[in-house]
This record gives structure tokens, sequence and C-alpha cells, in this order.
């Protein structure tokens, strides 16, 4: 698994960001990427802050409306029996589905979930639950179900949102200049960091939407111990008010076991 991974040497490391492909840019774009870091960050930072990448799936809603593939809401895909969650009473949304075959074919051994079916996202999306700046909330829900077609859940059903077929590309992540592992990387020097970040928008924009990866955003509270699982910008049939965007969260002992049951939701407020 990519962050467990031992101490790399300059040649490892090459390799694996040569097979991770730069969403919507010419994979050639890789060696002028690792320039622009070295350039920004001198030989040594750079090699550390590069020993931090991250494999991710980025995605972006798609113009046509082919069923295959990870989408926002829909009716979940699959027939087979589940309990659709609740929280406080009230059904949770489904909010995205992650096409796990997909997932697997664009991470390859990066992906530690399982391989075929679907991870269904639900959330309660009137923000009810009770927010703790550390833990997120308990008001969402991951599971996992078989790949089938279109369905309901066997017992009882929720709202569903308008279904955005997504389009996925895998690209590497790094984390932004606020992350306290890039600082460390950088020995401290933030303006060095804010100069690559401004350096490497221009090859490498951040996804509206991500599995994986870091955090693309400084201002979302970031539950403790936890990674992101899946972040979700607000889109046409999701507006969340002054939310601007939802994040399920996993910490790492968990996503290298494929447990799903401690996932946690943070959110961004305007």
């Amino acid at each position: 698994m990519a962050w467990f991974r031992p101490k790399e040497t300059t040649s490892e490391r090459g390799d694996r960001l040569a097979a991770m492909d730069f969403v919507g840019h010419d994979s050639g774009n890789r060696p002028a990427i690792e320039e622009i870091i070295r350039t920004e960050l001198g030989t040594d930072a750079a090699e550390r802050f590069l020993s931090l990448v991250r494999p991710s799936v980025g995605f972006a809603v798609r113009t046509d409306s082919a069923g295959a593939g990870s989408k926002i809401g829909g009716l979940p895909r699959t027939t087979e029996p589940f309990k659709w969650p609740h929280y406080g009473g009230q059904p949770m949304v489904l909010l995205a589905q992650v096409d796990c075959s997909q997932a697997a074919r664009l991470l390859g051994k990066d992906w530690t979930l399982p391989g075929h079916g679907y991870l269904l996202f639900f959330h309660d999306d009137d923000f009810a639950a009770e927010s703790h700046f550390d833990l997120g909330d308990d008001g969402c829900r991951v599971m996992h179900v078989a790949a089938r077609s279109n369905g309901r859940a066997q017992d009882g059903k929720g709202p569903a949102l308008p279904a955005l077929p997504l389009e996925a590309s895998a690209l590497p992540s790094f984390p932004g200049w606020t992350a306290a592992e890039a600082d460390q990387a950088v020995g401290g020097d933030v303006i060095a960091l804010i100069n690559l970040d401004q350096a490497l928008s221009t090859l490498l924009p951040v996804p509206r939407h991500r599995l994986l990866g870091w955090c693309d955003s400084s201002d979302t509270p970031q539950p403790k111990g936890h990674r992101p699982l899946l972040q979700l910008e607000a889109e046409a049939g999701t507006a969340w008010g002054e939310i601007v965007n939802v994040s399920f969260w996993i910490r790492d002992e968990d996503l290298q076991a494929g447990d799903l049951r401690n996932v946690r939701r943070s959110y961004e407020v305007a």
C-alpha cells in the first residue's frame, strides 16, 4: 500500500510516478512537474516532498448519461438487499457511488478496498449530526454492495439525488502548502511551498472531486488520525447552502484492512 511503503530510491520513486496518469494532461508532463518541484525546493527538499505523493482518482461530471462508472446521486446500482442507513430516524441521502472496478483499474495495487461492486456514500443531508473538529460527525455511512443492474434497497429506501455520471482519471496527489508533512519536508519554508503550489497548479489542477489522495482544501476540518477517502464539491442537485464541500475520511489502518465501519464526515463552510 502506497502510504506504508518503505523508503524509496530515486529510481523507484520515478517508476512509481511514471505509473500514474496525470489527469487531463499529456503524461509527458511528469518530468516537467518533477522539474518544477526540484527548481522550487532544491534537490534534497524535493526528494522529501516527492516521497509524499499519494495515488488518487480525480472525478469530473460527464455530459453523457452512460450507466457505467462512478456517479453522484442516482439509485443504488445493486439488487442486493441492504438496509438503508438512517440518522435521527430519517433516511440518509445517497450522495455518491464509486465504481470499485474502475478504482481498482486506475489505482492498481494502491486500491486496497474491494475490486468489484460499488461503494455507496450516504450522509445526513440536513447536517443535523453533532460535529466535532477532531472526530467529524456520525451523520454518514459508507457501504460496499455487489454490482448488478440499477435497483432499490430491499429494506427501505431514501431520497435520491439527480444522477450525475463522473469521468474518472488517475492522478498523483501532493500535500497542500498548509499540510504539516509538506512543511516538515521543506524545513518550514512556507514561502517555497506557496510558490510551488502556484507553479504546480498550471500543470496539475485540482479536480472537483477526488478519491483518496490528500485533502484539497486547507479550510476543511480534518478528523484526527484520518485521511480523505472521498472529497466532493457541490454540484447541480447537491447544493448545501453555505456548505461548499463534503468529505469522507478513513483511518490508515482501516483503509489497509478494507474496514468501512469507522468512516467519518467533514465539511467546509464558505
